[in-house]
């Protein structure tokens, strides 16, 4: 029967038939004369048909190979488009996509969701918002996004944008309390300050002059253990912080903070996305990671 005749068979077959030479069509499949002749035989016994009429000058398909010559072309072309679909498929993004992002900049970046899924209609997000080191390692997460670096083998990191550490504060507070002329007046206004997952409080920095980094901690009014809840304090008016740009988004823009001693800032580390190793990138985590890069950049 038809369908238990090898593939491989089967193409030699056709091309032998198109090429009507044993010799040709091996050439044309990178094979040998006597492979190709020995797949031909192998079908013929499998059909239970003679296919080709051979003499020491020619091969001609009999009536049967015409119409088995038909057939197989026709199942190669289905089979061929069969796979087509499967690429396309395996090409477009779709599915479910986890998503875990840090606070500070995990706000920016769900407000821009909407015009990802409007690209991706097939593509349903699921996302968690976290700073926990914890929760990125142990999780079943498709997407892993976090600001420095997360040593761990079982992902692989892959650069968004890089960071700058700004020292802001709301129009409010500078018109309530001033605004500080030098770094030592800093110890005079009401410092909000951000505690890592490690358990440190971060100290702020800044570039001197000579390019050297000097790191001032203050006495904080208030200590925040998420970057978002610190910068929306800071909009409220509470105090100065040092904050990530790409956790303030636009608010420098529109006026919400200003930021304090531009010419002092120094680089924070890089945002990057993190993807579990070891297995393939779907399309759906691919395009996500270039929508990350737009938005971030």
């Amino acid at each position: 029967m038809f369908q238990q005749a090898h593939l491989n068979e089967i193409v030699v077959f056709i091309a032998v038939a198109e090429h009507g030479s044993f010799t040709k069509a091996a050439a044309s499949l990178n094979s040998t004369k006597s492979g190709a002749g020995k797949a031909v035989k192998k079908l013929e016994e499998e059909l239970g048909l003679k296919l080709f009429n051979r003499t020491t000058r020619s091969i001609r398909l009999t009536e049967e190979g015409k119409i088995f010559l038909d057939a197989a072309k026709h199942a190669l072309e289905t089979i061929n488009e069969a796979r087509l679909l499967l690429h396309a498929r395996k090409d477009e993004p779709a599915g479910r996509l986890r998503i875990n992002l840090p606070i500070g900049i995990g706000r920016n970046i769900v407000s821009a969701l909407k015009g990802f899924t409007q690209l991706h209609p097939k593509v349903t997000v699921e996302v968690s918002l976290s700073d926990s080191l914890e929760d990125a390692i142990k999780g079943e997460w498709d997407v892993v996004v976090r600001i420095g670096e997360l040593e761990d083998s079982s992902f692989i990191a892959k650069t968004l944008c890089g960071s700058r550490r700004i020292l802001c504060a709301s129009p409010e507070y500078l018109s309530q309390k001033g605004k500080p002329k030098n770094l030592e007046e800093l110890r005079e206004h009401d410092a909000l300050v951000f505690r890592a997952p490690t358990g440190k409080v971060r100290a702020w920095s800044f570039r001197e002059n000579d390019d050297s980094i000097t790191e001032f901690s203050p006495s904080p009014l208030a200590i925040f253990r998420d970057g978002r809840t610190l910068i929306d304090a800071v909009v409220a008016g509470m105090g100065i912080a040092q904050v990530y740009d790409t956790a303030l988004g636009s608010s420098i823009q529109t006026g919400e903070v200003i930021e304090l001693f531009p010419e002092k800032v120094v680089p924070g580390p890089p945002v990057s996305a993190l993807i579990p190793s070891g297995r393939a990138m779907p399309a759906k985590t691919r395009v996500f990671i270039d929508f990350l890069q737009s938005v971030l950049d």
